[in-house]
């Protein structure tokens, strides 16, 4: 029996302020979420998801890379 895969996309609002660069900006973005979270306040949140029916075929997952 195969088992159904979903691909799910998170993209999670934070505005920043006082920094310099695009990494600078995903840095502190990252640890405002983290902060956020950990306190338990809700963070605007936008979700996607798709069922993946060619595993071979489908774009590929990536995580934080800037």
């Amino acid at each position: 029996m195969e088992m159904t895969q979903w691909l799910v996309t998170l993209t999670f609002r934070v505005t920043v302020s006082g920094v310099r660069s695009k990494d600078d900006s995903v840095a502190e973005g990252l640890e405002q979420l983290k902060q956020s979270l950990n306190r338990g306040e809700d963070v605007p949140m936008e979700a996607s998801v798709r069922k993946i029916t060619n595993i071979v075929e489908e774009e590929p997952i990536f995580g934080v890379k800037w």
